[in-house]
């Protein structure tokens, strides 16, 4: 079960609107698919730059690091 956090739209995280349209055109719409999606495939998806972002965004917005994990992995 999703947390009301991880329904929340992506437009609720401090993101550039380059990332937020990237993110939203390959279908990433709420923060929860972002969380749930390994660092690995989100870095493949939309690129270091993008995926970094996305992650300083999650971590502003209140997720644990412990909840993140590495880009690197």
């Amino acid at each position: 079960m999703l947390s009301l956090a991880d329904q929340a739209p992506l437009e609720c995280l401090p993101l550039t609107s380059r990332t937020l349209a990237c993110a939203k055109t390959l279908g990433y719409n709420q923060i929860g698919q972002i969380r749930s999606t390994p660092n690995s495939r989100l870095f493949a998806d939309l690129g270091e730059d993008r995926a970094e972002e996305l992650q300083r965004a999650l971590y502003d917005f209140g997720m644990r690091p412990s909840q993140l994990g590495d880009l690197s992995a």
